[in-house]
């Protein structure tokens, strides 16, 4: 069954924001050759923020925390007063054409650099000295550590101590068993660091100078759109809509549901396409059925065509008239492996 998306659209509503200055902000347009596949971690570094690998360090010690979202860097020649710098991430969207209509895709990152302070970088340089995090074993080598978990994901530490070097990966690491060795020590370390550095705070402020009126991907999979000035009061306005929506759901979806499999009580047995987009009129009539095919695939495919047909005929025998909808809605169904499904996508 596929009725969850790969991406997670989340609707950011900053409706109170300041005009900003492109200028704070750097770009770099995604290059296939600087790919998750076809490149290292230290070579994308290097290619979109501009940041060396700990390699070529001149600092006697030099630390680094990164996840999906942010880079920090904390760097001291002496082992006692430390900086840093942060570098807040996001990857910005572009609408595109495809053969079953259009996608939102990634075409660059949009980054910001930002000088962390020396009483701040000096805490959070001594929490790992006297933690001594670069002794912990990479997650590969610690028993029963479990990478199983999706959309989690990923924390990388390396290490510059002196001569020595160190690289550390975690995946998944808060879903980790606190039973684990050396688990609560690693999140002891990421928790601290955070409380620290700020740096959810500091990522949240970065969130809410970006440009309006655009999409974004947040940690590699989730969708975000930051409404326009005008977007946003067209989304207050409409809090009655969507209360008066959110009221009826829940009896719309389980009389739905119901009744689908009642009028279709194969529907398992049935080679159909797992997820059809619903528009129903204001009066509870079935308005539109829309599948994510091409055009020529919906012309030629036999099976889309039957459950069409079957889909339709049921939809004749169901009325919503117990309820008042007043608005158009839109529903998603699905065919799954215990029958047809029914779920609203709508953000209320």
């Amino acid at each position: 069954m596929n009725f969850y998306k790969s991406l997670l659209t989340i609707f950011c509503f900053l409706l109170s924001v300041k005009a900003i200055s492109q200028n704070e902000f750097q770009r770099k347009e995604l290059n296939e050759k600087y790919s998750w596949n076809n490149s290292s971690q230290n070579e994308r570094n290097k290619y979109y923020f501009g940041i060396d690998s700990l390699n070529h360090s001149t600092s006697e010690y030099h630390f680094r925390y990164e996840k999906s979202s942010q880079i920090i860097d904390l760097y001291s020649d002496n082992g006692i007063d430390f900086k840093g710098q942060l570098i807040n991430i996001i990857q910005e969207n572009k609408t595109i054409k495809t053969d079953y209509g259009k996608d939102s895709r990634a075409f660059n990152y949009l980054f910001e650099k930002k000088e962390i302070s020396i009483s701040e970088a000096t805490k959070a340089g001594q929490l790992i000295l006297t933690e001594k995090s670069y002794s912990i074993p990479t997650d590969s080598l610690i028993n029963n550590w479990s990478s199983g978990w999706s959309d989690c994901g990923a924390i990388t530490f390396d290490y510059k101590v002196k001569t020595n070097f160190h690289h550390k990966s975690y995946t998944c690491a808060k879903n980790q068993k606190d039973s684990l060795d050396f688990v609560v020590k690693i999140k002891k370390t990421t928790d601290t660091l955070q409380e620290i550095l700020g740096l959810k705070k500091a990522y949240d402020n970065f969130k809410s100078r970006l440009p309006k009126g655009k999409s974004y991907t947040l940690d590699g999979w989730i969708n975000m759109y930051i409404m326009t000035d005008k977007q946003g009061e067209g989304w207050r306005n409409g809090k009655p809509i969507r209360d008066y929506k959110k009221s009826i759901k829940d009896t719309i979806d389980n009389y739905l549901e119901y009744k689908l499999n009642e009028l279709i009580p194969n529907s398992t047995e049935l080679n159909c396409y797992d997820d059809y987009s619903l528009t129903f009129s204001k009066n509870g009539k079935l308005k539109n059925m829309k599948v994510d095919m091409g055009f020529w695939e919906r012309l030629s495919d036999k099976d889309y065509k039957k459950c069409k047909r079957i889909l339709k005929k049921a939809f004749r025998e169901i009325k919503i008239d117990f309820v008042d909808p007043k608005y158009e809605f839109s529903r998603e169904l699905s065919f799954g492996q215990k029958g047809i499904y029914i779920y609203d996508r709508m953000v209320y």
